[in-house]
């Protein structure tokens, strides 16, 4: 028997129909605070190559703790077009207490970073929402819409500024040229959230991983402002290394939590095939060289690892 026995259900329908034949008018579009100032960052050459396809593996006290496939490639239906997708699948030994299976994909413009669209799935335990997200650039308004496995569905509308998505911000940001004492701010969407962030970079360091020892520059990420109340709580110091050379990669992210830090490390690389440990290196360490690069995320969806997304 579902949870909440066929009365409740009963009930949820019933409120599903009455939602869907008098539908609730729209939210008003909750705006930029006036006194965040975000910058405008042309957009740096892609270093991420079209169609590679990186794996990271989540660890918390030594634990493995979830794991991440993430693919960024060109769109070949729409040439202009890149996507992003990301796969969050949380350990047999934390399905135990919190099981996640979570999708993150954005469409977004190869030329400039702007993002189209927005889908996330969120399917965490019993829980089954989908997020879809549209931007409108020329009236600076963005519309994202939740639908829950009961059909019921929430709005929540945001106006002003440019904002990016989870893989276009991380494209724009991991594509700056990025050296210690460099303070960015980004305006960025996962869901229904909207959060600006600082992206600083803290120093040069030297760290080793299951694929190798690399020379990285660190970064911490801090929130400025985030548009959900529930979703500020959950906001946790994190740091991210990513290599010190053209393509800026994420080799480690380190984010606290309740009890010590998790871990998520890049384990493998991918180029249309399956590579081997010293290959997945090279892959790493590789330059550009045809101009059909891209970046992988920071801060989402790759922080999907420590929080939970959008409630």
């Amino acid at each position: 028997m579902l949870e909440g026995g066929p009365i409740v259900h009963l009930a949820d329908a019933y409120a599903a129909a009455l939602s869907s034949a008098h539908p609730q008018p729209s939210p008003t579009p909750l705006p930029l605070p006036q006194n965040l100032k975000i910058p405008s960052y042309p957009p740096g050459p892609p270093t991420f190559h079209d169609g590679e396809t990186l794996f990271y593996q989540g660890t918390w006290l030594g634990v493995p703790a979830a794991s991440a496939r993430v693919l960024v490639g060109r769109d070949r239906t729409h040439p202009g077009l890149w996507r992003g997708q990301m796969w969050i699948t949380s350990s047999a030994i934390v399905d135990l207490i919190y099981r996640m299976r979570d999708y993150i994909r954005e469409d977004f413009w190869r030329n400039s970073y702007q993002p189209n669209n927005i889908f996330i799935q969120q399917h965490e335990n019993k829980r089954l929402d989908d997020w879809h997200t549209t931007f409108d650039h020329q009236d600076h308004l963005v519309t994202a819409i939740k639908r829950n496995r009961r059909g019921q569905t929430t709005e929540r509308l945001f106006s002003g500024g440019n904002p990016l998505g989870p893989f276009s911000g991380a494209m724009m940001a991991l594509s700056q040229p990025l050296k210690p004492g460099d303070n960015l701010t980004f305006d960025v969407f996962s869901g229904g959230n909207r959060y600006v962030f600082a992206f600083k970079v803290i120093d040069r360091e030297r760290i080793t991983t299951e694929l190798g020892t690399f020379d990285t520059l660190k970064i911490e990420p801090s929130v400025l402002w985030l548009s959900q109340g529930n979703f500020r709580n959950e906001a946790r110091d994190t740091t991210i290394w990513v290599t010190d050379d053209g393509r800026h990669l994420p080799v480690r992210i380190a984010a606290d939590v309740f009890f010590g830090y998790i871990y998520a490390d890049l384990v493998k690389v991918e180029d249309k095939g399956s590579e081997t440990a010293a290959s997945s290196r090279a892959n790493v360490m590789r330059a550009d060289t045809d101009g059909t690069a891209g970046a992988p995320p920071t801060r989402a969806p790759l922080f999907a690892f420590f929080h939970k997304l959008e409630d």
